[in-house]
């Protein structure tokens, strides 16, 4: 299970977990064929036309988001992401 964890200043630390099902249907939509045909359509089109050095992407390989969701669950407890802002805000990230 992912678990990102939040303090803020002045508020209460809180935890959003994230079950590894979760993770592995986001994975399952961020690969999906049809979302990047989407994509590519309405929103990177546009700016190519801006910006000619733009890089499109096409898809990405659902095999290989399985393999890595496969791969992070050998790893858990391992911190990702742990940023502290001179404000006081914290945000860790872990498996």
């Amino acid at each position: 299970m992912l678990k990102v964890k939040v303090k803020l200043k002045d508020k209460k630390e809180f935890t959003v977990p994230l079950p590894y099902a979760l993770l592995h249907a986001g994975g399952w939509v961020a690969s999906s064929p049809m979302l990047w045909k989407f994509v590519n359509t309405t929103f990177i089109q546009k700016n190519v036309e801006e910006n000619a050095k733009a890089f499109i992407p096409t898809s990405i390989d659902r095999r290989a988001v399985r393999h890595l969701l496969r791969e992070i669950k050998r790893y858990r407890g391992l911190t990702i992401v742990e940023v502290k802002e001179k404000d006081g805000t914290e945000v860790v990230v872990r498996l």
